[in-house]
């Protein structure tokens, strides 16, 4: 069965342009609104009014304040990310060479072409492997650096990038180097196991940045994913996906980088159905891409934005038809959208902005094209 229901009045082309009134004492501007929709076009003036809401699991409102100040007043802006100070001499050296592995210094071992990171320090990979695996495993309490040099993983029956445990993980992407993981469409996984399922897995906390390049492929499911927390602070991405592109459980958080995402499934998604203070997306900039067969964006609590240049084509777009099951809304947060600023390209099957309960705009540039509404809160939308 189709999903096709007549757009409304706020659907097909829309451009929405946010007055910030200046001075705290002053009253909040209208939002002016011009929808198109093959028709005449229409101007309509909505008046802002200011409330409070909680953010799930607190007790602060955040009446008109940011997305910094709520992500602060749920503690949802306390994902730590580590910009390691990185001494290439003192790192251990691993080169991968097709089918065999070479490592120079302490804290990896090689069993056939799998080599496995033991001890926290920082790790520098270069070289291929066209069927093995970099996995890391260690107890210890410190941080995992994989600087990533120029190499190019692929795995047919597992996640070519394996984290089963450590504290914390971080891909440093070189400058200069262009670095690829692959995997096949049939994983080989232990009995009564649903994991790893993507490309690059992580059930630590997972952060990529530097200002090289990534190219993820996830034939088999998602293309990056973290059980825990994942964080983009840099670096050019560009990841392909059966499933989710990019996938954290706790939280997705992007404060920079250029990221293009095509997936079959979710394109930026953090999923945490049993802690509310977690399952968010939270956005500080960076140029992000995505073309996905169902949301953009999309988070189980919350999705804060204050800044970046978003462009989301979901569902097939406007004029795509999609079954009644799917949701290919351009960015969902089913417990609120926090929107303080960027620029949005939205061209979504289903709603373009979307949340179960409540949606805030402060400011921003949104050109929306939509088969259903351009904004849908089901509690309440609040434009400053």
């Amino acid at each position: 069965m189709d999903k096709r229901k007549a757009p409304w009045w706020l659907s097909g082309l829309l451009t929405l342009s946010l007055l910030a009134a200046c001075g705290g004492s002053q009253a909040p501007a209208a939002a002016i609104i011009t929808s198109a929709t093959g028709g005449a076009s229409s101007a309509v003036t909505i008046a802002a009014t200011t409330t409070s809401a909680t953010l799930p699991g607190t007790e602060s409102a955040i009446g008109a304040s940011s997305t910094t100040a709520a992500a602060a007043a749920s503690s949802k802006g306390a994902v730590e990310v580590i910009h390691t100070a990185l001494d290439s001499a003192q790192a251990t050296e691993i080169v991968l060479g097709g089918d065999t592995i070479t490592v120079s210094g302490a804290g990896a071992a090689v069993n056939g072409r799998t080599v496995t990171i033991t001890r926290a320090g920082t790790y520098s990979l270069r070289g291929g492997l066209t069927d093995g695996q970099v996995s890391v495993d260690t107890k210890d309490e410190a941080p995992v650096a994989l600087i990533l040099a120029g190499v190019a993983l692929h795995n047919e029956t597992s996640a070519p990038i394996y984290v089963a445990n450590a504290e914390q993980v971080v891909l440093v992407l070189a400058e200069g180097t262009t670095n690829t993981v692959t995997d096949g469409d049939a994983y080989a996984l232990e009995a009564g196991t649903d994991e790893p399922n993507a490309a690059i897995f992580s059930k630590a906390n997972l952060t990529i940045e530097g200002s090289g390049a990534l190219n993820v492929t996830g034939n088999y499911n998602d293309g990056i994913a973290s059980k825990d927390g994942l964080v983009i602070a840099g670096g050019t991405l560009a990841v392909t996906a059966a499933d989710d592109g990019i996938r954290g459980k706790d939280s997705v958080v992007v404060q920079s980088g250029d990221i293009t995402i095509n997936a079959g499934g979710d394109g930026l998604k953090a999923d945490n159905e049993e802690d509310a203070t977690k399952g968010y997306v939270s956005i500080a900039g960076g140029v992000i891409n995505v073309t996905a067969g169902g949301d953009g964006i999309t988070a189980q609590t919350d999705v804060l934005i204050s800044g970046g240049d978003i462009t989301l084509t979901t569902g097939g777009g406007s004029n795509g038809r999609i079954a009644a099951d799917v949701s290919a809304k351009g960015i969902k947060g089913l417990v609120r959208v926090v929107i303080d600023a960027g620029t949005f390209t939205i061209d979504s099957a289903d709603d373009a902005i979307h949340s179960n309960k409540d949606i805030i705009i402060h400011d921003g540039t949104y050109a929306i094209a939509t088969g259903d509404d351009a904004i849908h809160a089901d509690a309440s939308i609040e434009i400053n």
